[in-house]
């Protein structure tokens, strides 16, 4: 009984294209030419969403007021569900508008699907389809994007500021000079296995499959990330990149080593796995020079507990640790410090076993110094 009170006291949700909100201009339908009345493909964020049947003409800034849903009056927000935009003029400004189950992609009379010179600001776009469109010179201050498709559009110049993802798509999206946070951007990408939930009719791929794709999916977009904060000279977002880019490697590496153990091949490739895990968490991607030398000081002290508890001696002095004195301390960290460093190598002597921990040494200082060098490179070119 307390339930029908709540539902009977709740208020139903306003119609944006009737009553008190509607636009003074109402949408206009549009003569059906597809096939499907929803979205097919199950690859995309929007698969299941109904293809709007009613479109929204945008030809002056002033159609933003007349044809589209008034503000709500408690939330000052406006609501606009179901349509498709034909944005035909730039410089247009969409502030404080939730878009929901709407669609960006329009072809104009060339075949092209274009927006222009735009600003979304403080949006939310929900099941909305962007893909297969031009966007050039548009900027996305604050908005959210929650299950929406971005798959093979083209963004030019534009601006993600702020902006959140949730479980989108974006396969074969093309980024240029485009300002945008790879690690936000592929955080709410994951693989749509929400949509393989279910009898999956025979014939299409299963969610194994797709999350399998995915890792290349990933891997592209994130090298699509890199290089387009690289053009725009965004040393912040183009360090995320790399280090996106190179742990999409290490996931594609890990994905080969699982599908294709191969033993003859794989100790090589368990290598080349380990190497490129070594490298990304030692030097976040390539971009850290601080997580560096935090590895060779905490690696200097164990290398001076190692020699101190073996028969190696330094310049014929034991290396044996006898008390943990002050000078004695930094005397075998000294010594530590020149083995990883590899510029005391030959000052050093011992049986077959020392020797090993020697040469390991020196070789973990050598790897050092050439991740050393890469990120300073990166950094100097970048």
């Amino acid at each position: 009984m307390q339930q029908e009170l709540e539902t009977v006291a709740k208020p139903a949700p306003l119609d944006p294209w009737v009553g008190p909100v509607a636009p003074k201009i109402k949408p206009e339908p549009i003569k059906k030419t597809w096939r499907n009345d929803r979205d097919p493909t199950r690859r995309r964020a929007t698969f299941g969403v109904l293809y709007p049947r009613w479109e929204v003409t945008i030809e002056k800034s002033d159609d933003l007021h007349t044809k589209l849903p008034a503000r709500f009056e408690q939330t000052k927000r406006r609501s606009v569900q179901g349509v498709r935009f034909h944005l035909r003029v730039p410089n247009l400004i969409f502030s404080d508008t939730d878009f929901h189950k709407c669609k960006f992609h329009r072809p104009d009379d060339r075949g092209e699907s274009h927006v222009l010179e735009s600003v979304f600001k403080n949006c939310t776009f929900d099941r909305c389809m962007l893909g297969g469109t031009l966007f050039r010179h548009v900027t996305f201050e604050g908005c959210k994007f929650f299950r929406s498709d971005f798959g093979a559009s083209q963004f030019n110049e534009c601006q993600f500021l702020d902006c959140k993802f949730t479980e989108c798509t974006a396969e074969n999206t093309a980024l240029l000079a485009t300002e945008i946070d790879p690690t936000a951007f592929l955080r709410g990408l994951p693989a749509p296995v929400y949509n393989y939930v279910g009898p999956i009719p025979e014939g299409e791929e299963t969610a194994a499959q797709i999350k399998e794709e995915w890792v290349e999916v990933r891997r592209k977009l994130a090298a699509g990330l890199l290089r387009s904060n690289t053009e725009i000279h965004h040393t912040g977002y183009s360090d995320r990149g790399l280090f996106e880019l190179k742990r999409a490697e290490v996931r594609e590496r890990l994905e080969i080593l699982r599908a294709r153990p191969g033993v003859a091949r794989l100790p090589l490739r368990a290598a080349q796995l380990l190497s490129a895990w070594a490298v990304l968490h030692t030097t976040k991607g390539g971009t850290s020079l601080s997580r560096l030398f935090l590895t060779g000081i905490i690696l200097v002290p164990i290398y001076a507990l190692l020699l101190s508890h073996s028969h190696v001696t330094f310049m014929n002095q034991d290396c044996y640790l006898s008390s943990f004195k002050l000078p004695l301390v930094s005397q075998e960290l000294a010594r530590a410090a020149s083995l990883f460093l590899a510029i005391g190598y030959t000052a050093f002597n011992g049986g077959t076993l020392a020797t090993v921990l020697l040469t390991a040494g020196a070789l973990l200082g050598l790897f050092w110094y050439a991740l050393v060098a890469a990120v300073v490179i990166h950094r100097a070119c970048r």
